[in-house]
């Protein structure tokens, strides 16, 4: 399991940050001042307002490095991070609900923040009406700022003459109990992967039947007696696992499997040949926050294009905002790609997880 560690930033001289304002009438953290771009759209500058925020994240580490320093740049706010997979910090915030200790959570996949609605503050982010449309705010709560989209990432040292092109090769004999898949009920990647399987292996005309289709709970099935059964419990560990050579193929996201690429791992992403969903991931308020100023600032800047300029050219994510190019990565009109019923998907979050034990369960 992924343990929590908590990690401090200190406040570096000022850089200003020009932000786009509200589209929908909520307010900026205090001490911005309205101006407007050459463009006539409004902007604000935020001023230095300083304080704390702690974030609860399941991002890795150098996502975390190269954004937050520049957040405290922009801000004078300093960071407290705590890390852990994305079900035990929905389990603490859960646990804190009576006196919350986080302000915000930056990680995770949108739809399960809107599973979890209740926890939430309702804010939208200044930057907002700039986003393309998968980074617009969701539920009147979560600010999107990255798409990950479900991969394969294969050992090339492992994998010998199998051919791995998609799901359906994954039931290859010769890769049974070297398959590492993450835990749905923990991790949202895992939960990810779950509903992209559905969506691909279900065979239905519409999209919300193949999360209910036969077909692709049978594909389910078959998938978990090739793994045993085995869930690994966090996304980080998937990865590593199958870079160390535990495993021969991993059900992963995309900027993971990016990471150990650019480190040299004897590993490749396959982009699944049945469609590959891309789903945003989003930064939440925690309902409660004792620094929401802060907060606030946080969501407003991390759809800024300074915020999205870094996760193009810094990290393995695939930024939200129009005109930010990423290098080196294919672009989504080369992939075959699934528009996932995310509103669907969020209604009956429960009943597919419990789909998914019942399968579980059923492991031969």
């Amino acid at each position: 399991m992924h343990r929590p560690t908590l990690r401090y930033l200190v406040a570096l001289p000022i850089l200003a940050l020009a932000l786009t304002a509200t589209a929908c009438g909520t307010s900026s953290p205090a001490g911005t001042t309205p101006t407007t771009g050459d463009t006539g759209t409004s902007a604000t500058a935020p001023a230095k307002i300083g304080g704390t925020l702690t974030m609860y994240t399941p991002n890795e580490q150098n996502m975390l490095d190269a954004l937050l320093p520049a957040f405290t740049d922009a801000t004078g706010i300093t960071v407290n991070t705590v890390t852990a997979g994305t079900g035990e910090l929905y389990t603490r915030i859960t646990n804190e609900v009576a006196n919350p200790q986080g302000d915000v959570l930056f990680g995770g996949g949108v739809a399960q923040a809107m599973s979890n609605s209740d926890l939430w503050e309702p804010y939208v982010g200044a930057n907002d009406g700039d986003m393309t449309g998968i980074g617009k705010n969701v539920g009147g709560f979560s600010t999107p700022y990255q798409a990950d989209g479900s991969v394969l990432m294969v050992n090339t040292d492992k994998i010998g003459d199998i051919t791995i092109n998609g799901y359906a090769d994954l039931l290859n004999p010769a890769l049974k109990g070297k398959i590492a898949f993450g835990d749905p009920t923990n991790s949202s990647s895992a939960f990810a992967q779950l509903t992209n399987m559905l969506a691909a292996m279900g065979g239905q005309s519409s999209m919300d039947a193949n999360y209910t289709s036969d077909a692709g709970w049978q594909f389910v099935q078959s998938l978990l007696n090739q793994t045993g059964g085995q869930a690994i419990g966090s996304s980080n560990e998937v990865g590593q696992s199958t870079a160390n050579g535990e495993y021969t193929v991993a059900l992963t996201y995309e900027p993971l499997a990016s990471n150990f690429v650019q480190a040299g791992q004897p590993v490749k992403i396959i982009y699944p040949s049945e469609g590959a969903v891309f789903l945003p991931s989003g930064v939440e308020i925690i309902k409660g926050a004792k620094n929401m100023a802060q907060a606030q600032a946080f969501c407003d800047w991390i759809q800024s294009e300074q915020a999205q300029q870094i996760i193009a050219d810094q990290t393995n994510g695939r930024p939200l905002r129009p005109g930010i190019v990423k290098q080196g990565v294919p672009l989504l009109s080369d992939i075959k790609t699934l528009q996932e019923d995310s509103t669907w998907v969020s209604a009956n979050r429960d009943t597919i997880l419990s789909k998914y034990q019942a399968a579980l369960a059923n492991v031969s």
